[in-house]
């Protein structure tokens, strides 16, 4: 092969060839070093291995018009990322792709992150993913046939975990990095894989390919479903073979669902087309497998042709249990800001135990704002220990005026909490105080948002 910047100068990178010269040299490479390789792959070892089938009906899943909605303003607010009276929520080129990614799988606006599912009727006309999949569950059940689902994303693991016990009756088992590896655990994922192996009939499990890329043997379920797509093709098939592997006697189904918008190309479009040229070439043994960069995605090729519209919807309870801790304080800003109060947030940390600072001529109100996905939630008195401990700051900070305290959650306060409230002069407002001011004052999600990533006051900075 001669010395190594030779060998550089005259065969590398053969993944980049393209001029007749240098796909020449690329087959020279491979007629030298041809003597010294023996390659055998497993379809030409295991001859009664069963046929993988690749499903590809499920490439044309339609866009909903709340994916595109979400999808065109996120593009729109990538775009004035450089506008200095606007703070987008995008920094750079790898944040949009991974926030249109997201929309693609499961639909949601920025700082709707906490999990808490919808009611189903209304998460499936707006997931056409989702659909998709329980249809499909539907027909692997009807043959008594066992699927596995990758997915990466533990927020949308548990959803479908949700999802499919409230459609079927049955909760899939879920099993990522948090799952213990060693045999004598009783959590361990080998005992729960071969649990969900002897178990008769229908059954599905909830995987991450990242736990589960090598070594484990689920040949008993015959779908493997690629919920959300890696940025390697090579992983992909590694988690597929948990199934097609030598054992396996039926054969097995693998679904790339993908969805589509018929005016642009969708971030699924365009990673399933990446993906697929990609593993085209790993086959070949002088390529291998690199990962999808965010450099191979032209935003300009994924762009919606319509604009945004339709996502200035009201806020709801249930949204309220959905956000993040920043966007439950950029909802409390707006409610006492609808209630006549100048309203600020102060900084997330060192914020001395006050979320927002309400202002009314001589009156004031300091509130400490705790959010939770967890329904029932009873929160203990810290929030009530914090405002009290930051009243003397604040009431310095504004000489003159009174400041009431109050601490707001979309949860319950429990009994211990109520009564050191009473003690400190702490007013507490819950889950049904919340759903009364939401009905009294509408909010919508671009209030929020326009507090969340543009209008930080001065003050705020300056606290």
């Amino acid at each position: 092969m001669g010395a190594l910047n030779e060998f550089g100068h005259r065969y590398r990178k053969p993944i980049e060839a393209r001029t007749e010269q240098e796909r020449a040299r690329v087959e020279e490479l491979r007629s030298r070093i041809a003597p010294q390789i023996l390659r055998r792959t497993k379809s030409e070892i295991a001859k009664d291995l069963p046929k993988k089938v690749i499903v590809e009906d499920c490439r044309t899943l339609p866009m909903s018009s709340t994916q595109r909605n979400l999808y065109a303003k996120a593009v729109d607010d990538f775009g004035r990322r450089n506008d200095a009276a606007f703070r987008s929520p995008f920094k750079n080129h790898l944040g949009l792709l991974q926030y249109l990614r997201l929309i693609c799988t499961d639909p949601r606006r920025h700082g709707l992150a906490v999990f808490k599912p919808e009611p189903l009727p209304e998460y499936r006309e707006k997931a056409p993913k989702l659909g998709w999949l329980l249809s499909q569950l539907h027909q692997i059940r009807a043959c008594g046939e066992k699927a596995i689902i990758f997915c990466e994303v533990r927020s949308i693991q548990r959803l479908l975990q949700h999802y499919i016990e409230e459609v079927f009756g049955e909760r899939p088992d879920i099993i990522n990095g948090d799952t213990s590896a060693p045999i004598r655990h009783t959590a361990s994922r080998q005992k729960r894989i071969k649990a969900f192996q002897a178990r008769p009939g229908f059954g599905v499990l909830i995987l991450s390919p990242v736990a589960v890329g090598f070594g484990l043997n689920i040949q008993a379920a015959n779908h493997v479903v690629h919920y959300t797509r890696t940025w390697n093709p090579a992983r992909e098939d590694q988690a597929t073979d948990r199934a097609y592997r030598i054992g396996q006697e039926r054969d097995v189904y693998v679904y790339y669902p993908v969805v589509r918008a018929d005016d642009f190309s969708t971030f699924d479009v365009k990673l399933d087309e990446l993906l697929s040229k990609k593993r085209v070439l790993a086959e070949d043994m002088l390529n291998g497998s690199a990962d999808v960069g965010p450099g191979e995605f032209d935003v300009a090729e994924v762009i919606p042709g319509a604009e945004h519209t339709g996502v200035d919807e009201s806020v709801t309870l249930d949204m309220a249990l959905r956000m993040d801790g920043q966007f439950f304080e950029c909802l409390v800003n707006v409610l006492w800001t609808k209630q006549g109060y100048q309203c600020y947030q102060t900084p997330r940390s060192n914020d001395n135990g006050v979320d927002v600072v309400a202002l009314r001529e001589r009156e004031g109100q300091l509130i400490q704002a705790k959010t939770s996905g967890r329904d029932g939630m009873q929160l203990s008195w810290d929030a009530v220990k914090e405002v009290v401990t930051g009243a003397a700051f604040y009431r310095r900070r504004h000489p003159g005026t009174e400041f009431a305290k109050v601490c707001l959650t979309n949860q319950f306060f429990s009994q211990q909490a109520r009564e050191n409230a009473a003690l400190n002069g702490v007013e507490l407002l819950d889950q049904t105080h919340l759903a009364d001011m939401l009905a009294r004052y509408r909010v919508t999600m671009l209030e929020l948002e326009r507090i969340r990533y543009t209008d930080w006051p001065a003050e705020a900075n300056e606290a």
